[in-house]
């Protein structure tokens, strides 16, 4: 009976265990919630790839990943015997990169490279080149409007077309709190 009665404690501690256990690990499946807001923290960025490929759009890149690596992911509608200019399915895409490709008659793929538009920079947290943007751009950014837009344009030509982010605060209306809140644009969300 004391046998019996050492069994029955064993089964119950087990019935009782098992879904406890299973309860407690971490789901394969958990819901995946929406994101509206895309932070780049690590050393990965984005790349937009479009033209003739299956599924344009912009997708994650690793340190290093080439060209063709980053076309592959938005499937060329056809398989490319080579790609023009030559040699640039080698080349290593940088952070903020869009791919445009275009497909030619003898099976080549031509590729146009261009940087993403100051929306999607800022939404991905791509950092912005303060040398390369219009007034339309800084417009873009929360805390510029028009004017201010206008004076860093201004102050950039004066100075010969080139900045450096910390020259913000030698503008008119922006003081030690906004370039605070504009420098990290710069330097990536």
């Amino acid at each position: 009976m004391v046998q019996c009665d050492r069994i029955i404690i064993i089964l119950l501690a087990v019935i009782i265990t098992v879904p406890v256990i299973i309860k407690s690990r971490p789901s394969r499946l958990a819901p995946v919630s929406a994101v509206s807001f895309v932070s780049s923290t690590s050393g990965r960025g984005y790349v937009r790839v479009s033209g003739d490929v299956r599924h344009p759009g912009i997708y994650p890149i690793s340190a290093n990943m080439m060209t063709v690596n980053a076309i592959k992911m938005a499937e060329p509608l056809q398989s490319a015997t080579g790609f023009i200019p030559d040699g640039c399915e080698a080349f290593v895409v940088r952070n903020g990169t869009g791919l445009k490709v275009a497909r030619h008659p003898k099976g080549a793929s031509e590729v146009f490279f261009e940087s993403l538009p100051t929306a999607h920079r800022i939404v991905l947290g791509i950092p912005l080149d303060i040398n390369t943007m219009t007034a339309e751009d800084f417009e873009r950014i929360p805390g510029i409007g028009t004017v201010l837009a206008r004076r860093i344009i201004e102050y950039r030509q004066i100075n010969g077309g080139k900045m450096e982010v910390k020259d913000l605060v030698s503008i008119e209306g922006i003081g030690e709190n906004k370039y605070n809140h504009l420098e990290k644009y710069f330097k990536g969300l």
